[in-house]
């Protein structure tokens, strides 16, 4: 079941920030739409923290060849999962939904996290 969504009208005047959120979204001064499930953007998160921190690491020494894989395969699922992360926020802005900035503050704090085990995949690719 979705969470009530509350939209604002399109008259409503946006604090500056509230601007600048929408544009660096791409987002604009759009009319407010319906805010669309976010359980199958949580549920392919899940996936991909339950592969990247349970099944290749416990897998990896069983099985040699995953760990030859083992940091590409993370370093594709923290693009994606970086992707999906931005997408969701961009649904949450677009439909004004009036928790946006505490949601704002967790996808940033996700983000700086991927781009840390993005960074260190690199570092461990190109070494």
């Amino acid at each position: 079941m979705s969470a009530p969504v509350d939209l604002q009208p399109t008259t409503a005047r946006r604090s500056t920030l509230d601007r600048v959120v929408r544009q660096l979204l791409l987002i604009g001064d759009s009319s407010p739409r319906a805010l669309f499930d976010l359980k199958g953007s949580m549920l392919l998160a899940g996936v991909r923290c339950t592969l990247t921190y349970l099944v290749i690491p416990l897998g990896a020494p069983v099985l040699g060849w995953l760990g030859v894989l083992a940091t590409p395969l993370s370093l594709l699922m923290s693009i994606v999962a970086i992707g999906l992360a931005v997408s969701s926020l961009r649904r949450v802005w677009m439909a004004d939904y009036r928790h946006r900035w505490p949601y704002t503050a967790f996808i940033v704090t996700a983000v700086a996290l991927l781009v840390v085990v993005v960074v260190g995949d690199v570092r461990t690719l190109l070494a």
